[in-house]
């Protein structure tokens, strides 16, 4: 049996962006919405995305469910998640977490390594 998938990774990085800078989230927001839906990957994979960012992306991705947690832990909402989108018709979640990349890769939002910020990785099983 063979089975393709389509997999894109989109970088959400907001910074510190101008609300008028060409590279600011609300001039890019629906050009990244056009090219997921140009490309209608399967497994949609973000980095640095802002909660509001996230929740924008679920709203125009109705068919996509998405996993993942903020890299200060699972209670926070307002710092960078690495979130994964995946389209739910085509593939189930199985199992994902979440690690840090530190000498405490179990502890939300520890820093190692000379890093300035918390940095994290999201991964999943899926079928």
């Amino acid at each position: 049996m063979s089975v393709s998938i389509t997999v894109m990774s989109l970088n959400l990085h907001e910074g510190d962006q101008a609300r008028d800078s060409p590279n600011g989230w609300d001039r890019r927001k629906e050009i990244c919405i056009s090219v997921i839906a140009n490309y209608s990957p399967t497994i949609l994979c973000t980095q640095q995305g802002l909660k509001w960012q996230l929740d924008y992306l679920q709203q125009c991705l109705p068919g996509y469910e998405q996993f993942g947690i903020s890299r200060k832990g699972s209670q926070d909402t307002s710092d960078e998640y690495c979130t994964i989108f995946y389209e739910k018709e085509k593939v189930e979640l199985i199992e994902g977490g979440t690690f840090w990349l530190s000498e405490s890769p179990s502890v939300p939002g520890s820093i190692s390594w000379g890093a300035t910020v918390p940095c994290i990785a999201t991964w999943a099983i899926s079928f």
